[in-house]
């Protein structure tokens, strides 16, 4: 993973800037040819430009435009629910920055705190006159927590971050780039499949682009929507893990091969967010569907749950399903999204913050302005059915490994919330739940080396076998 270092920071803002440059320079380059009346240099060099152009054209802007579509949030929470998700919310601030976190400014006045209210507990930014009486209510526990009255009026310099209803910001990523990512692609289904893997897919063509060739070799999925990979289960004292992540973790599934060929592993494919130009992530409820249907598929009954990062968060809708929970045996969650967020780390540092190290610019160029990224990110993702507490955990066995140098979650917190300790440990157990804390890494770098691994996969060893 890049690192902080002077190095990376040139490396990593020359490549942002090659890429970039690529459509303005093709257009640019077209100009001159078209004034020449001929293609300069050479005609390969022109259809290529007259590729990338088009790309940008025809591609890029008419997405971009399609995908500010406002987002289609879930059905609204009833009274009940409001009240106590904001009890639950209330019960856990770090330090003195909530609710102010969540604007531009902590010069916040009424009207500012009242649509931010209206987006994080409502999914609206309309004012109904029937809630005068709960929102009155909300705004004075806020003004609490602030240990002063909120002044009548909107400050426009402290905007709220409302993660749905703010617009979707993308950046341009040139033809080459999906030609990279589906070398990438195809390299690693090749190296899934040497290792015994199996592919399902959708019954639907150019679903994706870049296309996917090896799909043509692919069983068909159970569910018409979500693709995945499988390696048969064939112990009889053991249980088969469900993986929930994107791309680039291929050394932990042949760490776990190797530690026990005979457990079967489920890894559900989630293209939205895997730099592919595909359809939006499914709902929560239309996913929990298509999971249960692929389980029932392969006659998997119970499960051990292993999930890095945003598969956190679908590890989340399937521990509140009422058909998926009892299969879970065991939870696993690495670099977890979902703990604290009624806090703003996630949002703002994920979507709203402006790059300064070369970690955060790689993740703001390569991940957060990638335009189906930015889509799943900023249309459906809704915090109230993602946020998970711990008292939700109890009853499982339940291990964490959080990440100190998380550039994405404020990892320190979530140690304190799950474990209740101030004093940092880098191993804490109690109760089923076991907490891993890596002070120096960064998010996703668990997998980098075999020996950072190797805890993660004694976990894992102990999570699947049967009791």
């Amino acid at each position: 993973m890049t690192g902080k270092w002077s190095r990376d920071y040139i490396l990593i803002r020359m490549a942002i800037l090659g890429f970039r440059l690529i459509a303005p320079a093709s257009h640019l380059y077209l100009a001159a040819s078209f004034h020449r009346q001929k293609f300069l240099i050479s005609p390969w060099f022109g259809f290529y430009a007259l590729a990338e152009a088009a790309f940008y054209l025809f591609v890029y802007l008419p997405r971009n435009h399609e995908i500010q579509k406002a987002a289609t949030h879930p059905p609204s929470l009833t009274y009940e629910e409001r009240q106590s998700l904001f009890r639950r919310c209330k019960n856990y601030l770090a330090g003195d920055h909530y609710p102010t976190g969540w604007f531009r400014s902590s010069d916040i006045k009424r009207e500012n705190v009242v649509l931010w209210t209206l987006w994080a507990l409502f999914s609206t930014e309309t004012y109904q006159s029937e809630w005068d009486a709960e929102i009155n209510g909300y705004l004075a526990e806020i003004e609490g927590l602030l240990d002063r009255k909120l002044e009548n009026g909107y400050a426009d310099q402290a905007k709220a971050m409302r993660l749905t209803l703010d617009p979707v910001v993308t950046l341009h990523r040139p033809l080459v780039w999906y030609i990279i990512v589906g070398g990438v692609d195809m390299y690693s289904s090749l190296s899934i499949r040497i290792r015994g893997f199996k592919h399902y897919t959708i019954p639907k063509w150019f679903h994706s682009f870049p296309p996917r060739p090896h799909t043509i070799l692919s069983e068909k999925s159970a569910d018409p929507d979500l693709s995945y990979w499988y390696r048969p289960h064939r112990s009889t004292t053991k249980l088969p893990v469900v993986f929930l992540h994107g791309i680039g973790v291929l050394p932990f599934f042949s760490d776990l091969i190797a530690q026990d060929p005979h457990i079967g592993i489920l890894v559900i494919e989630v293209l939205p967010i895997s730099m592919h130009i595909t359809s939006p992530p499914l709902d929560r409820d239309a996913y929990c569907r298509a999971v249960s249907r692929i389980l029932a598929s392969l006659e998997i009954s119970r499960i051990t749950l292993v999930s890095h990062s945003y598969g956190t968060v679908l590890t989340t809708h399937m521990l509140h399903d009422p058909f998926l929970s009892p299969l879970i045996s065991s939870i696993f969650f690495i670099d977890p999204i979902p703990f604290l967020l009624h806090l703003p780390n996630v949002a703002f540092n994920f979507v709203y913050r402006e790059p300064r190290l070369a970690n955060e610019w790689k993740m703001w160029y390569f991940a957060s302005r990638d335009a189906d990224i930015s889509r799943a990110l900023s249309r459906h993702f809704f915090w109230a059915e993602n946020v998970l507490w711990k008292e939700e955990l109890e009853g499982r066995k339940v291990a964490v490994v959080l990440s100190g140098a998380d550039q994405i979650v404020n990892a320190e917190e979530v140690r304190k919330y799950l474990t209740g300790e101030q004093e940092l440990s880098r191993r804490w157990e109690m109760d089923g739940l076991e907490v891993l804390f890596y002070p120096e890494l960064d998010h996703g770098m668990v997998f980098d080396t075999k020996e950072r691994r190797k805890p993660v996969l004694d976990i894992v060893g102990r999570f699947v076998r049967l009791e």
